[in-house]
């Protein structure tokens, strides 16, 4: 039999298994990706634009305009990645003060109710950085078909610890860079469907525009059952394996979970065939005051990795995997009165090496706007020669070989609305 008529039987079978999984639970009222509260670096200017485009295009015509900003000040002793931009020579880290301002304006340009254009750009201090962070139309083809072309993200998947299932952002070594997409989303009686061409920055070999081999091609079908929702989608682009996914979420007992497959295959050779896999829940206890995410994920692809976009805080990078199995918990507790007091811990670790990554923190929002975070990220277990790409110790590859660091970080940050529509 043909190894592509194979892969997509697999997949096939997959999702029928998982939907019949699916109709004896409930369905997750929870977004998992909102798990914790975004950081500010993370935080979006325009609140709708990562909603879907029918529920943006239906809007009056007119426009809007969003200002933010953001001054961020802090030391981390002990981190030699630090998070926020500076230029110095210091590897180490232990006595220098960063600091990074960042402003941010939106317009979003309703031209009609077929038509909307939005622009995002983000001015940053003091590497006097201008950049655009987005810039795409959406356009409307008869409340049927919903087009959005141009520079911006787009996730798939569930998991907030290990992001397998997006495979719009499995990229191969030193290969990312911006998205640029072109989707049509098509709404189908409890989900739809949603074609798209991606290519980034980093696969072009000519500098000016990408050739057709430089592009990736995928669909994604979502199904909203009554107990269930579920996901299933394919990607495809000549520098990476062929690879499909499958996600449901649903609740069970007020324990919400989600589970995820992803199946991959060399598309040249059709050989190198490889499953991976998660579980994991999501809880609140004592109303919101106790957040709890727990999760198994069972990596088959040694080296494989995902590229992460920057952000005001951070650069972008490619972030590799762990092979095999890893566990990861996660838990905020925000007990409410006195300035917003919330603490987090974080837990990774990769059972195949040993390893392990423990972050606790705390943040406070003493005075309006104003938010001030304390963490200690610490690697644990088994170290690494300097010629290993995993571990979490190469997360901090400090040549004083410490453990452990202590950032803190103080936010100034506010934003500014105003919008006129006919």
């Amino acid at each position: 039999m043909n190894p592509l008529r194979v892969f997509l039987l697999l997949v096939f079978l997959l999702l029928v298994a998982v939907s019949l999984f699916a109709e004896t639970t409930d369905l997750l009222d929870a977004d998992l990706d909102s798990l914790f509260d975004d950081p500010p670096e993370e935080q979006t200017l325009e609140e709708s634009s990562g909603n879907s485009i029918l529920s943006s295009s239906i809007r009056q015509r007119g426009f809007s305009l969003d200002a933010a900003y953001s001054f961020y000040g802090g030391i981390a002793p002990g981190w030699t990645e630090a998070p926020w931009y500076w230029d110095t020579e210091d590897e180490e880290y232990s006595h220098i003060i960063g600091t990074n301002m960042v402003a941010g304006l939106g317009l979003d340009f309703r031209i009609s109710e077929t038509l909307r254009v939005y622009n995002r750009f983000s001015f940053s201090f003091p590497d006097f950085g201008i950049s655009v962070e987005e810039f795409y139309f959406d356009y409307n083809i008869n409340n049927v078909v919903f087009m959005r072309a141009g520079k911006y993200d787009l996730t798939w998947g569930i998991s907030p610890n290990y992001p397998f299932t997006n495979l719009l952002s499995r990229v191969p070594a030193n290969k990312g860079g911006d998205p640029y997409i072109a989707k049509v989303d098509i709404p189908i009686g409890i989900g739809g469907i949603q074609l798209l061409a991606l290519t980034r920055k980093g696969f072009w070999a000519d500098p000016s525009l990408p050739a057709f081999r430089e592009i990736g091609y995928g669909g994604k079908y979502n199904i909203a059952l009554p107990r269930a929702d579920i996901d299933a989608g394919l990607f495809f682009l000549k520098a990476m394996p062929l690879r499909g996914f499958i996600s449901v979420k649903s609740t069970i007992a007020n324990t919400e979970l989600y589970a995820e497959a992803m199946a991959s295959v060399e598309h040249e050779t059709w050989e190198d065939f490889k499953i991976s896999g998660n579980l994991g829940f999501y809880q609140d206890i004592f109303g919101e005051m106790l957040r709890i995410n727990g999760e198994l994920f069972y990596n088959s692809e040694y080296g494989a990795g995902w590229f992460r976009l920057g952000t005001d805080l951070r650069d972008e990078y490619i972030s590799p995997f762990i092979n095999g199995l890893n566990i990861a918990m996660n838990v905020v507790y925000k007990p409410g009165g006195l300035w917003g007091f919330r603490f987090f811990t974080q837990w990774l670790y990769g059972v195949n090496e040993a390893a392990a990554q423990l972050v606790p923190g705390l943040t406070i929002d003493p005075l309006p706007h104003v938010n001030i975070s304390l963490a200690v990220p610490m690697a644990l277990g088994s170290r690494i020669d300097e010629n290993s790409t995993l571990a979490y110790y190469r997360n901090n590859a400090d040549r004083n070989n410490r453990p452990f660091a202590v950032v803190f970080l103080v936010t100034i940050s506010g934003d500014y609305k105003y919008g006129h529509y006919e």
